[in-house]
């Protein structure tokens, strides 16, 4: 019996864990950057090419997967490990126990591959959804609910590639963390054991000494507010834990995801700097491509979410946050990039509308991003537990913008033997706040990839917006360009 459209078939289920005897029983304690995190599931997807057979796959392409996958897990256990939920005023923790192991799914699908990794086309957000590998549900031990912390699931896609699926909870692992854990494990798979023994030799071994953050007095001042707030969201929570990819959606929503080479980054940083006057401070900001982009996206993205016979509402006062997540590793006295878990600073960055909806919406954003980009970098951001109590609360009454993913992360390097992925894709930006993913260009090193989850006429909305701006910006620097010569 055919397969309906974008269904998939299980081939195989089974559990993979680091080898036997390999890891001791290992309890890690859980940081103030780890509590403010959710137990909600990070989802990545990465397709591949792999023109063979479903036979050939599973009998050539899995059991090397696996076993390097089981080789990856001595070295990334938590993963397999499990969050420990206690009631107060017992803090949480992370276990590991020797033979956790995490679900591991095969299984087949006769979907339109083409059509699920389109760029600069609006699809069916849902389509995503069968492979998505689901977090088991958290499970009640005595008054501690312990939640497992990933699943895996390979899709093949008969004579077409394969899907590489992973859900993993946000409490254990952050993006630079998930990124080193996928790519040992691709390398382990493309050049075997012995890699592991290049990552001893290179001290690129996860890090795991907690003492570096736990330690830090202005960190310590905060730990019982993040545990406050940890508890009050626990409680909050009902006891059902449903994966939010594998459940039924009122209204349909559609992915949009385009690409924005080195050189148009370039155009659109020349023509944010020309927007400041020459003696203006502002002149002398690095507009990074992480800012230039996400005010590029940003300001488009509410541009398609208003009225146009009522740009405003009634609301020209109102504020939008825009709300970065930082990656800490490089800020912090003596703390490897290779640390294993979260280590992230979150600050909200309020804006007034009408700044961002007006002519010059998209240089302000990235005037004021670039700002607090430059702060986090370059000085020690306030964090005193009132500050973060007062952005958080900021964020939860204004309208606010989120980001997934990097660009220095390079997803797009993971590759397992078979070549890098056609496409990557975070699936958890539909569900909850308002988010747009970022992540490296597959062939542009100095490109960048961006997605976005909406209704379709909003995201048709902000593709011509989108256009239009580019389309102006390139003009106006082909128009400056033109000037010099002459």
């Amino acid at each position: 019996m055919a397969q309906p459209p974008n269904t998939i078939k299980v081939l195989q289920q089974s559990m993979v864990s680091p080898p036997i005897e390999s890891v001791p029983t290992t309890s890690l304690p859980m940081t103030m950057s780890d509590l403010y995190m959710s137990t909600s599931p990070v989802q990545w997807l990465g397709f591949y090419d792999f023109p063979r057979s479903t036979q050939n796959f599973i009998e050539t392409i899995v059991p090397s997967l696996k076993n390097s996958l089981s080789l990856a897990l001595k070295l990334f256990f938590p993963f397999a490990g499990n969050f420990m939920s206690t009631p107060p005023p017992t803090k949480p923790y992370i276990l590991y126990t020797d033979g956790n192991s995490i679900p591991f799914t095969v299984a087949e699908s006769l979907s339109d591959l083409d059509h699920l990794i389109m760029f600069n086309c609006p699809r069916v957000a849902e389509d995503l959804h069968p492979f998505v590998p689901q977090l088991a549900p958290p499970r009640l031990e005595g008054n501690t609910r312990v939640f497992p912390l990933m699943a895996l699931q390979v899709t093949i896609f008969p004579n077409l590639g394969f899907c590489v699926g992973v859900s993993f909870s946000h409490i254990v692992s952050d993006g630079a963390t998930f990124t080193h854990f996928m790519k040992t494990w691709a390398s382990i798979c493309k050049n075997g054991e012995d890699y592991v023994m290049c990552l001893q030799n290179e001290n690129s071994l996860p890090f795991y000494d907690r003492s570096l953050l736990n330690n830090m007095e202005i960190l310590k001042r905060m730990e019982p507010l993040a545990l406050k707030c940890f508890w009050d969201l626990t409680l909050a929570q009902k006891e059902e834990h449903e994966d939010p990819s594998h459940g039924n959606q009122v209204d349909p929503k559609y992915r949009f995801t385009f690409v924005m080479d080195g050189a148009q980054i370039e155009r659109l940083r020349r023509w944010v700097k020309n927007q400041f006057h020459r003696n203006d401070s502002d002149q002398s900001l690095y507009f990074s491509t992480y800012a230039v982009t996400c005010a590029l996206t940003w300001v488009c993205f509410l541009k398609s979410q208003v009225d146009g016979a009522n740009s405003f509402s009634g609301d020209e006062d109102g504020r939008c946050n825009f709300f970065i997540l930082a990656n800490n590793r490089n800020l912090l006295e003596n703390m490897p990039n290779t640390y294993f878990g979260n280590c992230l600073q979150a600050v909200v960055v309020p804006m007034k509308k009408k700044d961002l909806l007006g002519a010059n919406g998209i240089a302000y954003a990235a005037k004021v991003i670039a700002k607090e980009v430059w702060e986090l970098k370059n000085t020690r951001k306030d964090l005193e537990p009132e500050k973060v109590l007062q952005d958080l609360t900021e964020a939860s009454l204004n309208q606010t913008m989120g980001v997934a993913g990097s660009p220095k992360f390079g997803l797009y390097e993971i590759d397992f033997g078979w070549g890098r992925p056609k496409m990557m894709d975070f699936v958890h930006i539909e569900f909850g706040a308002d988010a747009f993913s970022l992540c490296d260009m597959r062939d542009d090193k100095y490109g960048i990839q961006v997605t976005l989850v909406e209704s379709r006429a909003k995201l048709e909305h902000f593709k011509a917006l989108l256009e239009e701006s580019l389309r102006m910006i390139n003009s106006a620097i082909i128009d400056e360009e033109a000037t010099q010569m002459g």
